[in-house]
């Protein structure tokens, strides 16, 4: 950063001696979106940014009861050792084969498991979850009276991708409606640089979980 009329460097050794020589807050890379930030790191009223030990836990996990790689307690042992305070465990369901999915009775034992692993420690819980799968219906692949033992469902689509804007915002605002859902799973079903998102009409998504209290996941 250099002086105009005298072409003296003021700073450059560093991002944060520019901003400084500016008068400006350092912006962080995150809030570079050109809706207001300058103006804001000018004024010193940046937001503050969630960081990593501002998290208490992680609401959505899988373990080796479908496509994960450890177990329960292997799970929450390295969460403990994070310092989380709790984890959710939210396995597949029975539909998505692939990855393994519980039914009914599966899932079941998992609750019992996850029970027993609470009742053996203070200080940290594993909460009873489920990543259930929104079927083309709208209807959702457990039954209610499983669902209603959990604390926490995350609801998503899995299959189906080429369905409609409107069949496919008609099926996740179904879900939505369910009693039991808690939050929407990756809500477009991108995966960046391998698969395009479905088409659905996010404002009617979000117009329908706020009337439900549903949260919507936010996924990278």
């Amino acid at each position: 950063l250099y002086e105009r009329d005298t072409d003296r460097r003021v700073a450059g050794e560093d991002e944060e001696g520019i901003y400084r020589a500016l008068g400006m807050d350092l912006m962080p890379p995150e809030l570079r979106e050109n809706r207001g930030e300058i103006e804001a790191a000018m004024e010193g009223k940046l937001p503050s940014l969630v960081e990593l030990g501002d998290v208490r836990g992680d609401l959505h996990l899988h373990t080796k009861w479908s496509d994960g790689n450890a177990t329960v307690e292997e799970m929450a042992t390295r969460a403990r050792e994070m310092g989380l305070e709790y984890i959710t465990v939210c396995d597949h369901t029975k539909s998505l084969a692939i990855a393994n999915g519980l039914d009914e009775g599966r899932l079941r034992a998992q609750i019992s498991e996850i029970d027993t692993y609470n009742e053996s420690v203070e200080g940290f819980r594993v909460l009873r979850g489920v990543e259930c799968d929104i079927m083309a219906d709208g209807s959702l692949d457990l039954p209610d009276s499983v669902l209603r033992d959990l604390d926490w469902v995350v609801a998503s689509v899995h299959s189906g991708f080429r369905a409609t804007e409107k069949e496919m915002t008609e099926r996740i605002v179904s879900a939505i409606h369910n009693d039991y859902v808690s939050t929407i799973g990756h809500l477009t079903g991108r995966l960046i640089q391998r698969r395009m998102p479905y088409a659905v009409n996010l404002e009617e998504v979000f117009e329908a979980a706020a009337s439900q209290g549903v949260m919507m996941e936010i996924n990278a």
